[in-house]
């Protein structure tokens, strides 16, 4: 019998824990359905009786596409499982790594099997009139929330690390200052803040996808002990912080991730487990 790993996830918040014993995890499965796009999943099929919950507080939602059913947090947006309704994967379980705390989805990135599903052509209807400035549309899956960036993406730096935070919300981020950005259907996000929040995440409280931020920032009291002489570039770095707003690229809409130049920083084997005495905070 080939020698078996538990493996341990979680969601963000920590409202829904799992462990996953299986061989080595060397390989991942991707779909290029619309939904799996946008939440950027990365699966695994696990064998009967390898998955099994270690915590859940209920606050799984599930979302339905013509393609995927999955099940995400309501509270911190991180995809948990799936089934596939059409194509290769039809009627299967699937696991989504991005959860799993010992996986570096940097390292499958080269050994991902993408598969193809046919679905309908997705047809969104706009929450806003059409701007006659050149302008980007990006929306969650379901379409109640949508927002426009209003200059082009090609002046944005893209950006992505592998983060406890932001890989489970499989972040891709373009940093536009609040000015070039509209948002429409704001109400219908759900607001996590974890962490020191400095920031607040936004994700779409039907569908579960991530979709922009909010940022907070530190208290202006932590500067209070810099030197004089470093204070005005540290303050002017703060107040350009201040005036982004950060998007999540995967919602922009008939984008090919992977014509996108991305700037990625890789943790490495940073431990994710989200702490015990952090968990019992949420």
């Amino acid at each position: 019998m080939e020698a078996q790993t538990k493996y341990h996830g979680y969601c963000h918040c920590g409202a829904l824990r799992f462990d996953l014993t299986v061989p080595e995890i060397k390989s991942a499965i991707a779909c290029d359905c619309s939904l799996c796009r946008k939440k950027g999943y990365m699966w695994i099929v696990p064998p009967a009786g390898s998955y099994k919950v270690t915590r859940d507080d209920g606050l799984l939602e599930t979302y339905e596409s013509d393609s995927l059913r999955h099940k995400f947090c309501s509270k911190c947006s991180t995809g948990i499982t799936g089934e596939h309704l059409t194509g290769p994967m039809t009627g299967q379980t699937v696991v989504n790594l991005l959860a799993v705390r010992e996986i570096n989805p940097f390292q499958l990135e080269s050994n991902t099997t993408t598969i193809h599903v046919d679905e309908p052509q997705r047809t969104l209807t706009p929450l806003f009139p059409s701007a006659p400035e050149p302008h980007h549309i990006f929306s969650c899956h379901c379409g109640q929330v949508q927002f426009e960036l209003l200059t082009p993406i090609s002046e944005q730096d893209v950006k992505q690390d592998n983060c406890s935070s932001c890989i489970r919300k499989a972040y891709i981020g373009v940093y536009p200052t609040k000015d070039q950005v509209r948002i429409h259907g704001k109400e219908h996000t759900t607001s996590y803040v974890y962490g020191k929040k400095y920031g607040i995440d936004h994700h779409c409280s039907k569908c579960g996808v991530f979709t922009f931020a909010t940022v907070l920032g530190p208290p202006l009291s932590v500067f209070d002990n810099v030197p004089p002489e470093r204070k005005e570039r540290v303050m002017a770095v703060y107040h350009k912080n201040m005036s982004m707003l950060p998007l999540n690229v995967r919602c922009m809409e008939g984008l090919d991730v992977s014509s996108l130049r991305i700037e990625k920083v890789d943790y490495g084997e940073e431990d994710y487990e989200l702490p015990e005495e952090e968990m019992n905070k949420q």
